[in-house]
């Protein structure tokens, strides 16, 4: 996140924090305006690309045995995101009901559980990464599916409007946004895996040019990797190995 980033951030925020009104007459101006803040691509006009791969109003088409129904989605970009959008008000009960109400919890509940329907759809080609709703002016809520499931509501992590003036949720959305599979944490283990496994070799090979036995070398390399386990998983608290790693190259 630079300066110019940050710029767009805040006048993003300025326009939005805290605003109140309809979401269908506030959610593609708002939404757009993210993009600009976020400083990526915008959907393209609805209808203009086949199949409407980012667009808002993604049409979602429902089958029963009597009928066939199109409901539409907010927000949606293909192999990225789905989005629901609500707005409602700090002040007033009208519509959607006043924050923090029971009205209002099950209304973004029910945001939810619509995304969520619209997300397993067999008529979209893949499964979002990322599902959540949207209270503009507020906040969002996320969920993550890269295991195939969503979870509950309660599965939620929350992320207020005004934290996207951090750099690391910022740059998190911008990847939502852009590169969502970076996001991916059996992607991430993998390349970490990789790269662990890079490093054990060189030193595998290192103590074996110092005429190590490779029983004795094979031994301390298991040490290292079940200590890395145990630091993982939290048996060995507040990273000491890796801060005793990081001590060893440095001296």
């Amino acid at each position: 996140m630079n300066e110019f980033d940050s710029k767009r951030v805040q006048d993003f925020l300025k326009k939005w924090l805290g605003s109140e009104g309809n979401e269908r007459a506030n959610y593609q101006t708002f939404f757009g305006d993210l993009c600009v803040a976020l400083g990526v691509e915008g959907p393209a006009p609805k209808g203009s690309v086949a199949g409407d791969p980012f667009c808002f109003d993604k049409d979602i088409k429902f089958y029963t045995e009597k009928a066939e129904t199109t409901r539409f989605a907010d927000f949606y970009k293909e192999g990225h995101f789905l989005i629901e959008a609500k707005q409602v008000s700090t002040d007033s009960a009208k519509g959607h009901g006043k924050r923090g109400t029971k009205t209002y919890r099950d209304a973004m509940q029910k945001a939810f559980n619509q995304a969520k329907s619209y997300a397993y759809n067999r008529m979209l080609p893949t499964l979002p990464p990322f599902l959540m709703t949207c209270d503009i002016g507020s906040h969002f809520e996320v969920w993550e599916g890269f295991s195939g499931e969503y979870g509950s509501y309660g599965a939620r992590k929350q992320i207020n409007l005004n934290d996207l003036a951090q750099s690391e949720v910022f740059d998190r959305f911008v990847a939502i946004f852009t590169d969502p599979q970076s996001l991916n944490p059996e992607k991430y283990r993998a390349r970490v895996t990789r790269e662990v496994a890079a490093e054990l070799a060189k030193l595998s090979r290192w103590l074996e040019e110092q005429g190590r036995d490779p029983h004795e070398t094979a031994n301390f390399l298991m040490r290292c990797i079940f200590t890395m386990f145990a630091e993982d998983v939290e048996l060995l608290k507040g990273e000491v190995f890796t801060k005793a790693l990081r001590h060893l190259s440095c001296s």
